[in-house]
């Protein structure tokens, strides 16, 4: 089987690394560096999420203190496998990564809880290494309404947003209401991404995106990443891969095919579709791809190429 390079946007590994205490390298998450050897390349944005004010619910710490017990297990992560992994925060990283055949990490936030929703600690959120972020989870917050709750962006919110753009933080709409994802349209300068979003028209709910939404991303220059999660992909809760086709599909006929990208969801997420059970499975699912009807070129766009080229342009003079 033919081995595809890898550029995702969103996986959640960082948290059941702190959870069970597993290691990077070899663990039973959906994402390892073990797995990642079976790509041609690999590079990938880890989400740090808190789950906002439900992560008591879970049995989580307060979302500041979660997120810095994250961060540190994860740069230890880091440290352990220095030999396999590269920490990227733009494209000159990116590059390096690809030059000495290192995994390339990037690190984003998901739910700005973890910084109290403070945009003045996004100067140090950047220093940091982080170059994307969410302004919510599941749960309204002092920035903004989450899909299941439907408010806009507050005032601080919008200060956010603006700030952000100016640090060449990436704003990531994935997980935003519909209200304030219009209202951070209007605000925004530079092109924003939905990292782990669907297509609505082809699966009914909150969490996909409409077929306005999508086309107003990539009207401004922005990515769409295709999610993995059978109920985004299937209204019954069950995938199969002729799912993730059908999302595709639907998003480069609206969008263009410079604007689909991937965004797992990887170890954010309990059901996969049939015949994905993790990383080193999107060589099956492109191959899949390719037998039914996607170019080789396309596929490894889609796969790779489209978020280097994302990279190169929206985050090329930050380093």
């Amino acid at each position: 089987m033919r081995a595809f390079s890898v550029f995702d946007l969103h996986c959640d590994t960082a948290e059941p690394l702190l959870r069970t205490g597993q290691g990077l390298n070899d663990n039973t998450c959906h994402v390892s560096l073990k797995r990642a050897k079976h790509l041609a390349r690999y590079a990938q944005f880890f989400a740090f999420c808190t789950y906002g004010d439900q992560g008591s619910r879970y049995g989580f710490p307060e979302p500041e203190v979660f997120f810095a017990q994250m961060l540190a297990n994860f740069r230890a992560q880091l440290d352990r496998n220095g030999d396999s992994l590269c920490l990227c925060a733009g494209a000159e990283s990116l590059r390096r990564a690809e030059q000495t055949k290192k995994c390339a990490v990037f690190l984003s936030l998901e739910g700005a809880e973890a910084i109290a929703c403070d945009p003045g600690r996004l100067d140090w959120l950047r220093e940091q290494g982080f170059t994307m972020t969410t302004l919510t989870w599941n749960s309204a917050n002092a920035l903004a309404g989450s899909h299941e709750t439907g408010e806009g962006l507050t005032p601080r919110g919008r200060e956010f947003v603006r700030k952000a753009q100016k640090l060449d933080i990436l704003v990531d709409v994935s997980h935003l209401s519909e209200r304030a994802f219009w209202e951070v349209c209007e605000l925004a300068e530079k092109p924003i991404v939905a990292s782990h979003c669907n297509s609505r028209s082809c699966c009914d709910c909150s969490r996909n995106l409409s077929d306005e939404q999508l086309k107003a991303i990539s009207a401004a220059g922005g990515v769409i990443g295709l999610n993995l999660y059978a109920p985004f992909l299937n209204p019954s809760g069950q995938a199969e891969l002729s799912d993730v086709r059908r999302h595709g599909e639907h998003i480069l006929e609206l969008c263009g095919a410079e604007h689909l990208v991937l965004g797992g969801d990887l170890d954010g997420c309990d059901a996969l579709p049939a015949g994905f059970s993790g990383l080193d499975d999107y060589n099956g699912l492109g191959a899949y791809l390719v037998q039914n009807g996607w170019t080789q070129e396309l596929t490894q766009d889609v796969f790779y190429n489209n978020m280097t080229r994302f990279v190169q342009k929206n985050l090329g003079k930050t380093e």
